[in-house]
């Protein structure tokens, strides 16, 4: 009886060994999965933003003297040229001042004359020994008194003459005048900083957006890049621009750095304005006629039981198809239960290699190890299979488990 038992169970050892070494096959054959297919197509890698469209070149103009608005000559969206009367300041208290600044000049101009005459006659008195120094002197300092008086009175003139010419508010530029900010009759003070009245813009055929990029991207934008993007009011029109600018100034937007860059537009037609919103898509790279793979299969986590069958298969195609450093890497990373999960298995790989599951001819699981080109946000090009089988076009790939029983 007792070694009829040890038999007994010593074959139920063995059963239930044999049955946990073979578990992971029989799970893994008793998997379902969803595939993919592989195609032939035009692949772009795009950076997305947003931004806001402006003019190119904006001038505010203002005031700079303090005053009422007796006149206005322009109002919103009207074209003007440069040197073209805007508005004109109230001149009554300007003409009051200029009249009292002349008859002060004269006044001084007239004590001028009399202390000149005074000083040549002191001057010669004073050589002949008529008159004492001392008087002569006082003539003297009371002459150049007097010429300093008459050149402040004349500066005084001067300067409400300038004030009275500010009064005329005229463009600077050829442009529309897209923002006005006062009314007849409004007073408008001058004495920190220029009041703003209009602000012209230079030419709206030609604008521009602002758009801030992430750091995380920024290092894809170049100068001259092609930009498409679209506007709320035109959601089904694709404009078209280019990269004229990096603005190497971050700019700090909810604790993420970003950088603005400028993009040059055709505005011949009008139809976009200053202020509206950009959805812009950056062109990074384009290929055309490339082997396209959708990023879900590449994104595929196997189970337990798939990689373990695998496992075989991808220590014998590294060695036959990745350098030799790749291999030392992926051979090392099988060995280790940390390293060798699903979730970490493809970690050795360099940014630009990559791999999927799929079924070989034989309906059997297999893996296929890639070299990628541009990637998009759903799929990405292949550029060669690094050695074993190469796929075509019409291909699957397993990119889920569908179920498991």
């Amino acid at each position: 009886m007792k070694k009829s038992t040890i038999v007994i169970l010593g074959v139920l050892t063995l059963l239930a060994a044999a049955y946990f070494i073979v578990k992971p096959k029989l799970s893994n054959k008793k998997l379902e999965f969803t595939y993919t297919t592989l195609r032939i197509g035009d692949l772009e890698a795009i950076v997305s933003s947003t931004g806001t469209l402006e003019a190119i070149n904006t001038v505010e103009v203002g005031t700079q003297i303090s005053g009422t608005i007796s006149k206005i000559y322009v109002d919103y969206n009207d074209k003007v040229t440069e040197g073209q009367l805007l508005a004109e300041m109230d001149l009554r208290l300007l003409q009051t001042n200029l009249l009292t600044a002349r008859a002060n000049l004269a006044v001084n101009e007239a004590r001028f004359a009399q202390a000149e005459e005074e000083y040549k006659r002191n001057l010669v008195l004073f050589k002949i020994g008529v008159i004492a120094e001392r008087e002569y002197n006082n003539s003297k300092y009371a002459f150049k008194q007097a010429f300093s008086s008459k050149k402040a009175s004349e500066a005084a003139v001067k300067n409400i003459q300038v004030n009275m010419s500010f009064a005329r508010i005229t463009s600077p530029i050829n442009g529309t005048i897209t923002e006005r900010t006062v009314e007849e009759g409004q007073t408008v003070a001058a004495s920190f900083t220029t009041p703003q009245m209009f602000i012209i813009a230079e030419d709206l055929s030609k604008m521009q957006i602002l758009a801030d990029v992430d750091e995380s991207d920024i290092g894809y934008i170049k100068d001259s890049m092609k930009v498409r993007f679209t506007v709320q009011t035109f959601p089904e029109k694709e404009f078209h621009g280019h990269v004229s600018q990096i603005r190497l100034q971050p700019i700090r937007i909810n604790n993420v750095v970003n950088y603005q860059v400028v993009v040059d537009v055709n505005n011949e037609k009008g139809l976009l304005l200053p202020g509206m919103t950009a959805s812009l898509e950056f062109v990074v790279n384009t290929t055309k006629d490339a082997l396209i793979i959708n990023n879900s299969a590449l994104r595929f986590r196997p189970n337990e039981a798939m990689l373990e069958d695998i496992k075989p298969k991808l220590i014998e195609k590294t060695s036959k198809f990745l350098t030799d450093s790749l291999t030392k890497k992926f051979k090392e990373a099988t060995n280790n239960e940390e390293t060798f999960s699903p979730t970490n298995f493809k970690k050795p790989l360099p940014s630009n290699y990559d791999g999927f599951f799929y079924k070989d001819d034989n309906g059997l699981l297999d893996f296929q190890f890639i070299e990628t080109g541009i990637k998009s946000g759903l799929e990405s090009e292949i550029k060669r299979f690094l050695g074993g089988k190469s796929l075509k076009e019409g291909d699957n790939v397993i990119n889920s488990i569908k179920s498991k029983t």
